[in-house]
């Protein structure tokens, strides 16, 4: 077998991470090869634990069994101390031979370093520059090469294309199984959106509920131009984050002055280290994003039940692009080519 096909090995198990549980860390895989043979394969299993290279060494029956071995692994090792330590530094006590590696990190902070660290120590390493990571991984990527986080928009609407029966009024849409999946969804991201509208009919909690974390919840934003929210304190806690165009109401603690649109909204939270961003608001946001090409993937939840009257979701442009059934709905899954061709391959799973 070629380092082709081992780095895809490598990839299968990068693929069996699950997002949620990773949270803002990249899935990665890695496979430790002696003779021919894969004697060890790891992933990233969860946000803090370990990474890949390490899970791998530790399912090897001896530790000396790296000695002479080859690592394959989908991302450069980490040459920083951050949640756990330097994977580039423990790799160069194992007596690897050589090093190789899907792709280097676009985090400027160790991108190329474990390289250099790996080198350092005596290994042969190789970069191949294969698509597996960035396909696995497309919010990581997007956030560290643009400093702007990925953006999800997503929303739930009834069989004839309504969000809610009447004007004002909350609509219970999907069932238990279609709310797991959202759920799933929110546990990825760093931060969930929606307008001041749907905060005033739904003041929707906005966090992670059903699953158990390793991570803190998700930071909760509201887009409020008009300062409609001034006078709800439950917006004034440290996980709440309003962006407003109201000078008055941006004196407020939590409330930022918008300046340049949502665009600027987008460009303030990557600054502040967002890197993705799920957004749940109505069908006015959403089409907002959408016509600033400010997103990256779009969920619709389609249920099976009609709603008579009401106001109208989206109709979306293009074809869906994955199509699912999650619970009482259809889920449409939508990429948006015109801002990163590679995302379309990005939710696709690998061939074995």
């Amino acid at each position: 077998m070629d380092d082709l096909t081992w780095l895809r090995m490598a990839a299968l198990a990068a693929e069996k991470a699950q997002p949620e549980k990773t949270f803002e860390n990249p899935r990665v895989g890695a496979v430790i090869v002696k003779n021919g043979q894969a004697i060890a394969i790891g992933w990233h299993e969860y946000f803090g634990g370990a990474h890949a290279e390490i899970n791998a060494y530790r399912q090897l029956k001896r530790a000396e069994d790296a000695m002479g071995a080859t690592l394959y692994v989908t991302l450069e090792p980490c040459a920083v101390h951050g949640k756990v330590g330097s994977c580039a530094e423990a790799m160069s006590h194992w007596g690897l031979a050589r090093v190789v590696i899907g792709d280097l990190d676009p985090n400027q902070s160790t991108h190329g370093f474990g390289v250099q660290k790996l080198r350092s120590a005596g290994m042969l390493v190789d970069v191949i520059h294969t698509t597996d990571s960035q396909r696995l991984n497309p919010a990581f990527y997007q956030f560290h090469t643009h400093r702007m986080p990925y953006v999800q928009l997503k929303l739930a609407q009834s069989h004839n294309g309504m969000v809610t029966a009447a004007p004002g009024v909350q609509s219970k849409i999907t069932d238990a199984v279609a709310d797991r999946d959202v759920h799933l969804q929110r546990a990825a991201a760093s931060a969930i959106l929606i307008g001041s509208e749907t905060w005033l009919i739904d003041q929707p909690r906005l966090n992670v509920r059903g699953i158990t974390l390793t991570h803190q919840q998700p930071l909760r934003v509201v887009i409020d131009r008009r300062g409609r929210l001034q006078n709800h304190p439950s917006l004034r806690s440290s996980n709440w984050l309003v962006y407003t165009e109201n000078e008055v109401f941006a004196q407020t603690d939590n409330v930022v002055l918008m300046a340049d649109g949502l665009t600027g909204v987008m460009a303030d939270l990557g600054q502040r280290g967002i890197k993705s961003v799920m957004v749940e608001g109505g069908p006015t946001l959403m089409q907002s994003f959408l016509d600033l090409h400010l997103w990256h993937e779009c969920l619709i939840y389609t249920s099976d039940t009609p709603l008579t009257g009401g106001v109208a979701g989206l109709t979306h442009t293009q074809s869906p692009d994955n199509l699912q059934r999650v619970g009482n709905t259809l889920r449409k899954q939508y990429f948006n080519q015109e801002v990163a061709p590679c995302l379309l391959a990005s939710h696709k799973p690998l061939v074995k």
